[in-house]
């Protein structure tokens, strides 16, 4: 695949950091499943259940992306594996795939917050809040 150049001149700073951000998670997409999973999360039973949720929903964004030799996928069923085990065992990641899963969730949160809706979709407000809490309930797990 050939680079295309930009020229920085030309973009203005929110355009810069959605691209360096971009970036950022590109390099740690290609870092997963690399490294030993020495880092350990622990969740209860019905975070653990909203997690592997999430990450169905993650993998169905990833589904139409042309890599499908990485070690993405590997990871994304690892930890759908991991949230339907019954018992209650912390998470272990390595610190790539500790940093993509909390900018996943951070960028999830940062998207729910930015949405507005008329005065009329009260339940999807109520329902979005309720997903706001859940995934605020999660990034708290990571700190």
């Amino acid at each position: 695949m050939k680079t295309q150049r930009i020229n920085p001149g030309t973009m203005d700073p929110m355009q810069m950091n959605n691209m360096s951000s971009m970036m950022s998670m590109m390099g740690t997409i290609q870092k997963i499943g690399k490294g030993n999973r020495k880092y350990s999360i622990n969740f209860d039973k019905n975070d653990k259940k909203f997690l592997g949720k999430f990450i169905i929903e993650v993998q169905k964004q990833f589904a139409d992306s042309p890599q499908k030799g990485n070690n993405l996928y590997d990871f994304f069923n690892y930890v759908k594996a991991y949230s339907s085990k019954k018992t209650v065992e912390p998470l272990k990641v390595n610190y790539e795939e500790y940093e993509f899963l909390k900018k996943m969730i951070k960028d999830s949160l940062k998207g729910m917050e930015a949405m507005l809706f008329p005065w009329y979709h009260f339940m999807k407000k109520i329902s979005v809040m309720l997903m706001k809490k859940q995934y605020a309930q999660i990034l708290a797990k990571f700190k």
